[in-house]
Order: C-alpha cells, then sequence, then structure tokens
C-alpha cells in the first residue's frame, strides 16, 4: 500500500503494512529461453539463412532481434523472415 497525502483525518482508517520502495521500475520484461531447431539453407560468410525454426511468417515477426546461439557458441540475430521459400524462414 502506498499513500501519497493523507488530507485530514479519518476516522478509524489505519495502515497495515510498512515497507521501503526498491524499485520504481514497474515494467520487467518475461524473458524465456527456448529450444529450437532449424536447418541452415543458404551459409554466406557472416549471414545464414535458416528454415524450419518456424512455422509461420507471423512467428518469425515475433522474434525479429532475439538473438540466437547455437550449440558451437556461435551467436547470431533474427533479422526479418524471406519472401521467398516456405513459410517461416528467416
Amino acid at each position: 500500500i502506498a499513500i501519497q497525502k493523507m488530507t485530514g483525518n479519518i476516522a478509524g482508517f489505519r495502515i497495515a503494512a510498512t515497507g521501503v520502495v526498491l524499485e520504481l521500475n514497474a515494467n520487467f520484461p518475461v524473458v524465456k529461453k527456448l529450444k529450437l531447431v532449424g536447418t541452415p539453407t543458404k551459409i554466406y560468410r557472416n549471414t545464414a539463412f535458416i528454415s524450419g525454426m518456424f512455422n509461420t511468417d507471423l512467428e518469425v515477426s515475433r522474434f525479429e532481434g532475439a538473438s540466437i546461439k547455437t550449440v558451437s557458441g556461435i551467436r547470431g540475430q533474427v533479422k526479418k523472415g524471406l519472401r521467398e521459400g516456405q513459410p517461416g524462414s528467416f
């Protein structure tokens, strides 16, 4: 409970709990690790096209900007979905 101002005396009103504010930011991002499996379709020097990781283009657009790490330790990022090929490729 938090009270900024109490104007006047309110009969029968008591504060039931007291505490200390630790942090003011109430927007905590909910992050969940997912283990997804996909196959590389085309591999270039710094770019790889992955297929089979997502089922639809909507799922790809939802994960745009997400970081990816392979089992061998290569890191990457989902940039955008492919227009050609099977749906869900990026």
